[in-house]
């Protein structure tokens, strides 16, 4: 059965990979990047062991830094090529320290990968989380490259799909180690039919206790915010902009003086959030364009969420009033900041299971406005639960030592 899929997988791969390539040449994630996902062209790959690493995306990408960069500490001869299907997460890749190599993802088609494979020659291939390409697999199988995929999780949609074809998944990850990120992961590997598995720390709770203090007070001066409260919509997602705009709406009738920022996951939402503002009758700026004396700033930047969270007296974190599965509540909570986010966290329960008590869930844009100015009203009364929700992310570090060790012990065999 394995092999059939694995034919009709390669199969339809090889059909269709020209026409997708001429329809997606001019998406902002791929624009620029076809010869070189096509394989037509490659990147310079200087002489020395080589380990190719991978993330879908920013989140994957800004996991994998901290590994990346204590690896090379301690193999500072070794080549790290680091790979990412989407623009921003290639732009990341290239201010990670010790990266020597960033590319595109290659198309999953096996002449492809099998020549990647070949150019790259890695001692090892490190997948973050749930990237599982077959062709990308079997092409390192067949050039006898160790596959280890770290962080592996399965969201139960994801696992539901998969088991459809359970005997392609038990080929697969015949050969592979996975550390999967918590129990529930584990278990779901394993009914994949996975033989090397074990349960690991998630790296996502060492990634984003690195505070910049200093940029927060830069930010804070360029902004003229003075000491006004700062309340912050992160990562907002379809669905949320009216819901939010409506919430600060309500906040600054209750707070007048707050500084009040919104920032999209995508910036072709940022439309909906300047629409939303207009038809209530407030004022908006954007982030790219200076600071300016409106009721909304909107950040329209990339890689500055992170630290603009160090400037909020509270905070929003988006995708959780509508059902996408939330967003990263690690990163306000490293820098103690009270959170707030709606009841739809279906994708960072593993964040929730060791913050989750001190966290505040609110389930519509009245509560949102609600909890938001009791928050900025009373601090004193928050602020001992966001200092043990820091705390209970400190405690949870360790998964950096442990994967960077069993990469090293994979390489070494």
């Amino acid at each position: 059965m394995s092999e059939l899929i694995i034919l009709i997988y390669r199969l339809l791969t090889s059909l269709i990979v020209w026409p997708l390539s001429l329809a997606v040449r001019n998406h902002p994630n791929f624009k620029n990047t076809i010869s070189q996902r096509l394989a037509l062209t490659m990147p310079p790959r200087p002489a020395g062991d080589l380990i190719w690493f991978h993330g879908a995306s920013l989140g994957e990408i800004k996991a994998l830094a901290g590994l990346i960069e204590t690896l090379k500490q301690q193999m500072p001869q070794t080549l790290i090529c680091l790979s990412a299907m989407t623009a921003t997460g290639r732009q990341a890749a290239m201010d990670i320290k010790g990266v020597d190599i960033v590319m595109p993802q290659p198309f999953d088609v096996r002449r492809i990968m099998k020549r990647y494979m070949r150019h790259l020659a890695p001692k090892a291939l490190v997948i973050a989380e749930t990237e599982i390409w077959p062709n990308m697999i079997m092409a390192a199988g067949a050039s006898h490259v160790p596959v280890i995929i770290i962080n592996a999780r399965l969201s139960t949609k994801a696992f539901k799909r998969y088991l459809y074809v359970k005997p392609l998944m038990r080929r697969l990850l015949a050969d592979t180690r996975i550390l999967a990120m918590g129990s529930r992961d584990y278990l779901r590997f394993k009914a994949l039919g996975a033989d090397n598995v074990s349960q690991a720390d998630n790296i996502k709770f060492d990634a984003v206790t690195t505070l910049k203090g200093e940029r927060a007070d830069t930010l804070k001066k360029e902004l003229a915010i003075g000491n006004r409260p700062v309340f912050i919509a992160g990562s907002i997602r379809s669905g949320e902009e009216a819901l939010v705009v409506t919430a600060i709406e309500e906040i600054r009738k209750n707070i007048p003086d707050v500084f009040c920022i919104v920032a999209p996951r995508h910036h072709d939402r940022i439309s909906f959030i300047t629409g939303a503002a207009t038809d209530r009758g407030m004022t908006w700026s954007l982030r790219s364009e200076g600071a300016a004396d409106a009721d909304i700033l909107i950040l329209d930047t990339t890689g500055e969420l992170f630290d603009f969270y160090g400037l909020a007296t509270v905070a929003f974190v988006g995708g959780s009033l509508v059902k996408s599965g939330g967003q990263n509540p690690l990163e306000p909570i490293a820098w103690s900041v009270p959170t707030l986010h709606g009841p739809h966290m279906d994708n960072f329960l593993w964040a929730m299971e060791v913050v989750g008590e001190f966290t505040i869930t609110v389930r519509d844009e009245s509560e949102l406005a609600r909890e938001a100015v009791s928050v900025i009203s009373h601090p004193e009364l928050y602020r001992p639960k966001a200092e043990m929700a820091r705390d209970a992310l400190d405690h949870a570090k360790g998964a950096t030592k442990t994967y960077c060790n069993e990469i090293m012990k994979i390489i070494s065999y």
